[in-house]
């Protein structure tokens, strides 16, 4: 039998599940939670302390309303109760002439130039020698270059969830963690959720429950989404304090190939131990409950000697920590945020393609616009669910 009833429920409390649940329980709306897990936690793609946050989305221009508005609700969030969520480093994107960059085919470091003139958004293009000087830790090619982005920096990400998730439990929010949704039905007049440990129902549904996403979508649209296992490395460092956010900027470096791409991390002083590393890989994919959450030594060494020591100096050959990420892709690499094919009682989100972090505080408020408003603010027509039916 079904226990409550509830105006909405949002089933996955990562990044875009947290903010949505927060969304609604600001508007007044009777709202209950599910998550399998704990969040935060380092099962989903939600995780590893600090995550990337830029002004200019190279991406594309329909990504622009959301890290705009998300750095609003980030700034408001701090405010309202005295977190760092967010720190100010910088940011730059390295890149020689022959990058790669997997979430933008073409010149990436172009890409965010052209779009921070178009919003008047302060960069500078900076060449090797200068990037060499202005950060010595740096050991660019003679053909790399560089966009600078002064305001960008990064976010806490398991802080953003677990204060969105109290705010929404101080506003009235129920939340059950440690329980698997098992399915869902759509009827008439509500919706209901079973999980292992009960039933719910709701006059709406938002899904947003990452790497699991395909698990909640008809089967003839599961083909357009797959799931890739990614590494975050933590390094020791000679010196901490010199990756501090207000003495080292984030790095996004595109390779010459996908498996070059690189990215370190600036590392805040209540931050994990020695300094974040990451790469990234979209060859193999695997099933969310299958995946290797070992990160090997050779995974490590690879790390170390292959993509850091040539371009970094500062670290130590010895990792500290090591977790697996999970990326949900769609084959052209954009988000999902649409209603259900069925019904538009329900509201799907994700998968976001691994750059969606930094959107995922106005995504939320977006999902809860279509759930309750039956339409958005933003333009979400790139978004739409029906686009992999036929995937790129």
């Amino acid at each position: 039998m079904t226990a409550k009833h509830y105006g909405l429920i949002v089933v996955g409390l990562g990044a875009m599940g947290s903010a949505a649940l927060y969304q609604a329980c600001k508007r007044g709306v009777k709202a209950l939670g599910i998550d399998r897990f704990t969040p935060p936690h380092t099962m989903g793609s939600s995780h590893g302390d600090t995550r990337i946050t830029r002004n200019a989305i190279g991406e594309g221009e329909v990504y622009m309303p959301f890290v705009e508005r998300s750095n609003e609700i980030w700034r408001d969030l701090e405010a309202a109760t005295g977190s760092a969520l967010f720190h100010q480093s910088g940011g730059l994107i390295i890149g020689g002439e022959k990058a790669v960059a997997f979430h933008y085919q073409g010149d990436f470091v172009d890409a965010s130039a052209r779009i921070a003139d178009k919003f008047g958004i302060a960069y500078e293009i900076l060449s090797a020698d200068e990037l060499r000087e202005r950060f010595p830790l740096l050991t660019p090619r003679d053909s790399d270059r560089a966009y600078y982005e002064p305001g960008a920096g990064v976010l806490r990400p398991e802080r953003c969830i677990q204060t969105q998730l109290d705010l929404a439990r101080g506003d009235g929010a129920i939340i059950h963690t440690g329980e698997k949704v098992t399915g869902y039905e759509i009827g008439a007049s509500a919706v209901t959720v079973n999980t292992e440990k009960g039933s719910y129902s709701a006059d709406k549904l938002i899904l947003s429950a990452g790497a699991w996403i395909a698990d909640f979508l008809p089967a003839t649209h599961r083909a357009g989404i797959r799931v890739n296992r990614q590494l975050i490395h933590w390094f020791e460092a000679e010196d901490r304090d010199r990756f501090h956010p207000e003495r080292f900027p984030f790095v996004i470096w595109i390779g010459d190939t996908l498996e070059d791409f690189w990215s370190v991390f600036p590392a805040p002083s209540d931050g994990m131990a020695g300094v974040k590393l990451v790469t990234e890989q979209y060859h193999t994919s695997t099933a969310p409950d299958e995946v290797s959450r070992v990160v090997t030594e050779e995974e490590a060494a690879d790390m170390y000697h292959r993509l850091t020591r040539p371009r970094l100096k500062g670290l130590r050959e010895n990792q500290l920590l090591a977790e697996v990420c999970l990326y949900t892709l769609t084959a052209d690499e954009d988000f999902v945020i649409d209603f259900h094919p069925a019904s538009e009682r329900v509201v799907v989100a994700s998968p976001c393609s691994g750059h969606g972090f930094k959107h995922s505080a106005a995504i939320g408020e977006t999902l809860v616009q279509l759930a309750l408003d039956g339409g958005s603010a933003f333009d979400i027509s790139a978004f739409k669910l029906a686009r992999l039916f036929n995937p790129l």
